[in-house]
């Protein structure tokens, strides 16, 4: 079973299904939000994933994923990583009579420049596809959504433009997560990556660049780091950082650790390819 943010025809589904075929498991369960993935996991038994966003190439990480890794550390890892193409859609009936639009928070984002043209009034909604669902139901003219292509055809109704978003090359990180122990018997090589997240020791000159050394010192490449609020206290960080993964990680991750309060060690895991 995989769960993945819904309803139907949501991008979430769309890489759902993408890992479905590299799984072997068919049955996509679409939640109501991205907390629901998590929490439906942690109650598991088996061989049983979930599919969030992650990142996005244009309003950067999803917060609300990145901060459930942390909270639902150590029994959720990571397991899997692939990118997806986005392609904004504007969905409705009728273009010239829309007031409101509605769509997922960083989907309204991605496409700020093209709803300030028109200056509709922008309704945040948990998914793309329940923006779709929402405007069907509502059977106004007035009223649009932001979607993908699948969304719109799913639920019969008109594709009024498509690649609406600022930027084209628009591309949304999505992560397999699954319960700590799950074995995956996949075939053939792909690089392969690693997340922590770690906690400095205390907050003073040269505590990040000591960090920063070790990966050079092991020639680790990093393709993210971020800092996160802790939730402790104002201007107490954490950070979250993403790397290669070498041969020699776990003489990396003692090193590492003679540096931090913590390390949360979140999975190394595969990069696949939608292809």
């Amino acid at each position: 079973m995989i769960y993945c943010l819904g309803p139907r025809g949501s991008y979430s589904e769309i890489a759902a299904k993408v890992f479905s075929k590299i799984l072997g498991e068919n049955n996509i369960v679409c939640c109501n939000s991205i907390y629901d993935v998590f929490q439906y996991l942690e109650g598991s038994k088996g061989n049983t994933y979930g599919v969030v966003p992650s990142e996005n190439s244009i309003e950067g990480s999803v917060s609300l994923t990145q901060d459930l890794l942390l909270e639902f550390y150590p029994k959720i890892r990571i397991y899997g990583e692939l990118d997806i193409n986005i392609n904004h859609c504007l969905v409705g009936y009728n273009r010239e009579k829309i007031k409101r639009v509605y769509s997922h928070p960083q989907a309204l984002a991605q496409c700020r420049k093209y709803i300030k043209k028109y200056g509709w009034e922008v309704v945040p909604v948990s998914s793309t596809a329940k923006a779709v669902k929402l405007v069907r139901s509502m059977g106004s003219e007035e009223v649009g959504a932001i979607a993908s292509k699948e969304a719109a055809r799913l639920y019969n109704l008109k594709i009024l433009e498509e690649g609406i978003q600022d930027y084209k090359n628009n591309t949304t990180r999505f992560i397999l997560i699954g319960k700590k122990g799950l074995k995956l018997n996949l075939k053939g090589e792909g690089m392969k990556k690693s997340t922590v997240i770690l906690k400095l020791i205390e907050d003073r000159p040269g505590a990040l660049y000591e960090i920063l050394k070790v990966f050079n010192d092991f020639k680790v490449n990093l393709t993210r780091i971020e800092s996160r609020p802790s939730k402790e206290e104002l201007g107490n960080y954490i950070f979250y950082i993403d790397y290669i993964t070498p041969k020699n990680e776990g003489d990396l991750l003692k090193e590492l650790e003679r540096h931090v309060a913590y390390i949360k060690h979140l999975g190394c895991y595969r990069v696949f390819s939608k292809s």
